[in-house]
């Protein structure tokens, strides 16, 4: 792309100064009324009835408009009523996640009695939209076959690249990787019914895995972010059934095992690779069974859903071990209708995951795979929805999700364990627990007047890491290197424990007229963690304590914080009266999420190890007291080898660092070319700024020199090499350089950049057909300015 190019696209994005609106973690949708005569002129004190998923009424206000928020999707009828005008019936007001359906309502004198009944279905086009989202509907997601996860849904959204293909659930109840637009994975969001419960341990992965039946809708959102949206990542919004008026339910049962599935592996290569019958991985059985049910307790009250579901995932590997995988689940929502103007909501969730074999393979026999299975009693959160007189609505939420996960090696934590020439692990493994507590506290609300709608909101999140890794047997690792001769490590156990705070508020406003929707909205955060004291226990095997001692490492509050104030501005105009066209576009700064844990980088408890050589004289396989030669340092980390008991301070250091930063701009169009069907087209750019990285101290590019060269023959091709190799010298390196220190700082002279394009097309299901297409283009790079700086 030339310079002129994206200097004309930035300008044109400016000049239109748009905002975002649709936002990630809005489980609910919207109907916006406005009732007008038949000659144009708006209409007040119009009854307007809203049935469906829920029953609401209202009366128009003096700009004959009537505001139906924080409704469940479905599908809606709307009423309306005035004397001296026919009635008027729509009964296919759709409302999706995130996302603001406008119903214009003409009302003709009355005459001879009779009602005006709508049967056309309501505009595909969000005409408030001006980022780029997809909402997968019910139908789509109970009728398109599919491996049935998130991550199946995700590779059919313009943009997004998966790391696998889930054939047939195969990967069901693993978390694939995924990129969109130039982000980073950490950068990702996952909302459960309007709450945010991404793993901030494991920054842009989900704590949990789902049940495919107990969505109503799913919502992944790729750029243009409102407010409420923190990151440029890719945000996942998912919406839990409930109950309705009307009873609902439904019941599944899946099937498949080895007959049904065919075979692309070449025997002879399968055996090249470790099968011993000349079959690859392949899906033993697979079963995935359940059902849901929800409706009314006490009618326009009361209602309840619940679900219970349960998937097993049975896979040979190569090398024909099994691999396991079970997931149950089960949720329930209550809802309740306490005054026309108060309404409160219920809801638990709880995803259970247990896995036999996890990372079985070629070098993972089964002794040294894992068990893994879940902690804590599930996801809880309450709601409550409020209406002060005609133009002020309030919502406000609050979640505990204490929740973890334990992998425990299938060899137990006795044995001890040995890696041979082949790279091939023996014995057992390393045991790890990890519980992560999180609680939120958000509220949002919205005022209107005339033609601003004034929106607002804070968020307050907590969450914690409580975490161990412990090496089975005496806490050494045996590495052959060139049977007998051995390369010993001898590993401390590691404790993690850090606690998060997230902070946020924003305030936006949004003013509408005629064709013109103008957005203008800030957001401001505070995100800190702090390292809580920790203690490990000395590896006492042989003469290791001298190396590796019990430490207590002591609390460092606050050790990290990003604070950060993100604009977003943005316009969307309608070409034409109906609003069937219609151009957008955004900018948002978006600041990256920090990581629970990310504290730990300048805790004194750090991975700490050693390595030796030594001598298998016994043929034991492992490496036993009397053969370590303790005068042969292999390698070492995590302390200061002059002083290992030392904790007074960590090996690493903070220095200036930034809260990595994403500046995005979005133009697009949108074009409704027949009923429930539209299409849309966007541009994005972005650029990626203020990252920070973890060089080793006082270390660059500049200081390695040249330390030899390596010569030889024997390539694939019989060709000849010789490659020159370098290193540091340690003369005149720092202590904490010595013992493998590092400091995080910004990384001056780098930057990344994102250029592409989408387009995609909807057809909403009528007339027994629904479709979605998706197409895009997309360039990523990343810009050494300076290499110097950039470069270790």
């Amino acid at each position: 792309m030339s310079g002129k190019l994206a200097v004309a696209l930035a300008t044109l994005v400016l000049a239109l100064s748009v905002a975002p609106h649709a936002s990630a973690q809005v489980f609910t949708g919207r109907v916006d009324v406005t009732v007008e005569d038949a000659t144009g002129g708006r209409l007040p004190g119009v009854n307007v009835d809203l049935t469906g998923p829920v029953n609401q009424s209202q009366v128009s206000d003096t700009q004959g408009q009537a505001r139906f928020l924080n409704l469940p999707v479905g599908t809606y009828t709307v009423k309306t009523s005035l004397s001296g005008f026919n009635p008027y019936t729509n009964t296919e007001v759709v409302v999706a996640a995130g996302s603001s359906t406008p119903l214009n309502v003409r009302l003709s004198v009355a005459g001879a009695a009779e009602t005006v009944n709508v049967t056309a279905a309501t505009p595909i086009i969000d005409t408030k939209r001006t980022g780029t989202s997809t909402t997968i509907s019910l139908e789509e997601l109970q009728n398109i076959p599919s491996g049935r996860d998130p991550w199946v849904v995700m590779q059919t959204v313009p943009g997004i690249i998966v790391d696998r293909v889930n054939v047939g659930g195969s990967e069901s109840g693993q978390q694939s990787g995924y990129q969109a637009k130039g982000a980073a994975g950490g950068d990702a969001t996952w909302n459960l019914d309007g709450v945010p419960i991404t793993d901030m341990a494991a920054t842009g992965a989900t704590p949990t895995y789902w049940d495919f039946d107990m969505f109503q809708e799913m919502n992944v959102t790729t750029g243009g972010s409102d407010m409420t949206s923190p990151t440029g990542g890719v945000h996942l919004s998912f919406v839990l059934k409930s109950g309705q008026n009307t009873p609902h339910g439904s019941t599944r049962l899946y099937y498949e095992n080895q007959s049904m599935q065919g075979n692309n592996m070449d025997e002879t290569l399968a055996r090249n690779l470790g099968s011993p019958n000349g079959k690859g991985n392949r899906t033993d059985n697979y079963k995935d069974y359940g059902f849901e049910l929800g409706g009314p307790i006490v009618k326009d009250k009361l209602w309840a859903w619940g679900s219970l579901g349960k998937t097993e995932v049975k896979i040979l590997t190569i090398k024909q071990t099994p691999d396991r995988t079970v997931l149950k689940n089960r949720a329930f929502k209550a809802q309740g209708q306490a005054t026309p103007s108060i309404r409160g909501s219920f809801t638990y969730f709880k995803g259970n995951k247990e896995k036999f074999g996890r990372s079985a393979g070629p070098t993972r026999p089964p002794e040294t795979t894992w068990d893994q299975g879940s902690l804590g009693p599930g996801f809880f959160k309450g709601e409550g929805n409020f209406v002060v007189g005609n133009n002020l609505f309030l919502t406000a939420r609050v979640s505990h999700y204490p929740w973890g996960f334990f992998l425990t090696p299938e060899g137990g934590l006795s044995p001890q364990v040995y890696n041979d020439d082949g790279g091939v692990w023996h014995g057992s493994y390393v045991d790890y627990r990890s519980e992560r507590p999180m609680n939120t506290l958000a509220g949002d609300g919205s005022y209107f007047a005339g033609k601003h709608e004034l929106k607002f909101g804070f968020s307050w999140r907590k969450v914690e890491v409580h975490s161990t890794s412990v090496w089975s047997g005496n806490k050494t690792q045996t590495y052959w290197n060139g049977y007998p001769n051995l390369i010993v490590q001898a590993t401390a156990d590691l404790p993690a424990d850090a606690s998060a705070k997230y902070l946020a508020g924003w305030i936006g406003d949004t003013i509408t007229m005629d064709r013109l929707t103008a957005n203008i909205g800030v957001r401001i955060d505070r995100q800190s963690d702090s390292a809580q004291q920790m203690t490990s226990g000395a590896v006492t095997f042989a003469n290791f304590a001298t190396y590796l001692p019990a430490i207590t490492a002591p609390p460092v509050p606050d050790a990290i914080v990003w604070n950060s104030v993100s604009p977003r501005i943005g316009a969307s105009y309608a070409l034409d009266q109906s609003h069937k066209t219609q151009l957008r576009g955004s900018y948002a700064l978006f600041a990256s999420q920090l990581a629970n844990g990310s504290s730990g980088f300048v805790s004194v408890m750090q991975y700490r190890y050693i390595a030796f050589d030594a001598v298998d004289r016994n043929g034991n396989n492992i490496a036993d007291p009397n053969e370590i030669d303790y005068n042969s340092l292999e390698s070492q980390g995590g302390f200061d080898p002059k002083n290992p008991s030392k904790v007074s301070e960590s090996i690493n250091k903070l220095g200036d660092y930034s809260v990595p930063k994403t500046h995005e701009f979005i133009v697009g169009v949108d074009h409704e070319l027949m009923p429930n069907f539209g299409v849309s087209a966007a541009f994005t750019y972005r650029k990626m700024v203020d990252f920070n990285w973890d060089p080793r101290i006082g270390v660059r590019s500049t200081n390695y020199v040249q330390a030899g060269t390596l010569s030889g023959t024997g390539l694939p091709d019989s060709s000849s090499y010789s490659v020159p190799y370098y290193r540091v010298p340690t003369a005149g390196l720092s202590a904490g350089a010595l013992a493998q220190g590092r400091e995080r700082i910004t990384r001056e002279g780098y930057h990344q950049r994102f250029v592409g394009v989408e387009f995609s097309a909807t057809k909403r299901l009528s007339n027994r057909w629904m479709a979605r297409f998706g197409f895009s283009s997309n360039k990523h790079q990343e810009f050494f300015d300076n290499r110097q700086t950039a470069i270790q």
